[in-house]
């Protein structure tokens, strides 16, 4: 099986929100990745997060009803 293609979903501010956000799309059955620009642990910095191209509709429309329920 060949390694999936990785396309941005969303930017966050810090680390624990990305992978706050990451484990529940984990949950939902989505392949995720964070990464971060924080150079140690606990500093503010732009975190990613990444998930398989063949997942992005299906998590987009996740994170909107997310929003959307939680407005």
């Amino acid at each position: 099986m060949s390694d999936p293609q990785w396309r941005l979903l969303t930017t966050l501010p810090d680390l624990p929100t990305a992978q706050s956000i990451a484990e529940v799309l984990s949950a939902a059955g989505m392949q995720v990745r964070v990464r971060s620009d924080a150079g140690v642990l606990g500093q503010a910095a732009p975190s990613r997060i990444y998930v398989t191209s063949a997942q992005w509709q299906q998590a987009q429309a996740f994170l909107s009803a997310a929003a959307t329920d939680g407005a």
